[in-house]
C-alpha cells in the first residue's frame, strides 16, 4: 500500500500560467514516494491549451518513472473534448471518485 496518495487540484485553466503551476507543484513534492496514487482533480479547470496538455504528458512521465498510479478526475466536456482530439484519452486514466483511488491518507495540494 502507498505511504502518501497525491490529489492535484489546480485552481485555474491550463493555460502556459495553469500548466507551469501545476508542474512546480509536482517538483515541490520531491522526493516522490514509490507505488503512490495520483488524482488530477480538474473540477475548476474549463480550458486547456497545448500547454495543459503537455504538463499532464510530463506529468504522467513522472508518475510512470516513479511506479504510480494516476488517474484524471472531474473533466469538463471542454477538456474531455481536447484530449479525444489529441488522443491523450486513451493515454490517461479516468475516475468518477476519490474513493475508487484512494485508500489511504491523502496529500491536498492546490496549484
Amino acid at each position: 500500500m502507498p505511504d502518501m496518495n497525491i490529489l492535484l487540484r489546480p485552481q485555474r485553466n491550463l493555460d502556459i500560467k495553469g500548466a507551469s503551476l501545476l508542474q512546480q507543484k509536482i517538483l515541490n513534492l520531491m522526493p516522490i514516494p514509490e507505488h503512490s496514487v495520483w488524482v488530477i482533480d480538474l473540477i475548476e479547470v474549463n480550458t486547456i491549451d497545448h500547454f495543459g496538455l503537455t504538463a499532464l504528458v510530463a506529468i504522467r512521465k513522472v508518475a510512470r518513472q516513479h511506479q504510480c498510479r494516476l488517474f484524471l478526475l472531474n473533466m469538463k466536456p471542454s477538456v474531455r473534448s481536447m484530449l479525444e482530439i489529441t488522443e491523450l484519452d486513451l493515454e490517461f486514466d479516468e475516475i468518477d471518485s476519490l474513493e475508487y483511488a484512494f485508500d489511504a491518507k491523502i496529500h491536498l495540494v492546490l496549484c
